[in-house]
């Protein structure tokens, strides 16, 4: 939940949440089969796109994908169009932003969201406000958001490790991990706890116990009719947009798509926050902060064009000072391939 989005967010460039069944997870160590999926992070919009039209398509291996409604992978690069805002409606779920703006540093997130709606009408959009998730309300206390997760976590990983060619300190079950994992001092435990696993052993369930149903029933509604599905249909929209740091949580249930863009970075003054090791700056002046275009199931091509129109007219990648440079194109870089030519 939120493993593309929010480090591409921090390092000030584009990230890639696709549906869940675009891409195949086959060969990665999986947390949720309902919600797992994997994306690009890349400097731009375009780059993003040339990467998603290389790692997805179906695959017998990831059943997921099999779903997919491409007989072919779209060529999402020639949706990174100028003109892809004009005539889009693109909805704000304004009960949403609140949680924002309880934390002291989120004011500057959402005065720099409401400048970028200005430009999104300005390219021709339709900005529907008040497209409000009808159940968020309910999301943050909804036990069964983070049980689907314990409970798949539980069966996925002991699929996946009943897989690998070699196990050599025979680690076959969520159990045995957690107690490897407490006893190698390699695993620097306790200062890296197991407390999530922990709590997805405590739940007792797996994703094939009988009371694992009604929970996902449950987080498919949070996130569909009464989140991101349900928002789109009754205001018939193409895109909802959000702050990124609010975006992923809800699509994560449905696994619907998402595109984070650079928006901007905190001010001079802001108090830095460190996570909970102590390790890790999370917020402080300059670092950047995203928006972020969610849509319907598969309907990544048009968040793409959407995106990348924003992204050219705000360029707001541009204006924040980098360490280091990258100056090769994908583009570029894949013809000089084709070419013979090594790089």
């Amino acid at each position: 939940m939120g493993s593309i989005l929010f480090p591409s967010e921090v390092n000030n460039i584009v990230g890639i949440k696709p549906t869940v069944g675009l891409t195949s997870r086959y060969g990665v160590i999986p947390i949720s089969e309902h919600q797992d999926t994997i994306g690009p992070m890349a400097r731009t919009v375009r780059d993003a796109a040339w990467v998603l039209g290389a790692i997805a398509g179906r695959d017998g291996r990831d059943n997921y994908t099999l779903a997919s409604p491409h007989p072919s992978v779209p060529f999402y690069v020639g949706a990174c169009q100028l003109d892809r805002l004009q005539g889009k409606r693109i909805g704000i779920p304004r009960n949403v932003l609140p949680f924002l703006a309880m934390e002291p540093h989120g004011l500057a997130v959402l005065s720099a969201f409401e400048a970028a709606i200005s430009v999104l009408t300005e390219a021709g959009a339709t900005i529907v406000q008040d497209a409000n998730f009808t159940a968020w309300e309910e999301f943050p206390e909804s036990k069964s958001v983070t049980q689907v997760l314990h409970a798949d976590f539980i069966s996925n990983i002991e699929s996946y490790l009943s897989k690998l060619e070699t196990n050599p300190n025979n680690i076959h079950t969520l159990q045995d991990l957690r107690k490897y994992t407490q006893s190698d001092p390699r695993e620097d435990y306790p200062g890296r706890d197991t407390v999530q696993w922990d709590a997805a052993l405590a739940v007792g369930i797996n994703n094939t116990s009988p009371e694992f149903w009604p929970m996902y029933q449950n987080n498919l509604r949070l996130g569909g009719e009464g989140g991101v599905l349900g928002t789109l249909a009754r205001h018939k929209l193409d895109a909802i947009i959000l702050p990124t740091s609010l975006a992923a949580y809800v699509p994560s249930v449905v696994g619907t798509p998402v595109i984070t863009v650079p928006l901007g970075a905190y001010p001079k003054g802001t108090k830095t926050v460190y996570n909970k090791f102590g390790n890790l700056v999370q917020v402080a002046e300059n670092i950047p902060f995203g928006i972020s275009f969610m849509g319907a199931h598969w309907s990544e091509e048009k968040l793409i064009g959407m995106a990348y129109a924003f992204e050219q007219r705000t360029l707001f990648r541009q204006k924040l000072k980098r360490y280091i440079e990258p100056h090769s194109e994908i583009a570029g870089l894949l013809q000089d391939r084709a070419n013979g030519v090594c790089t």
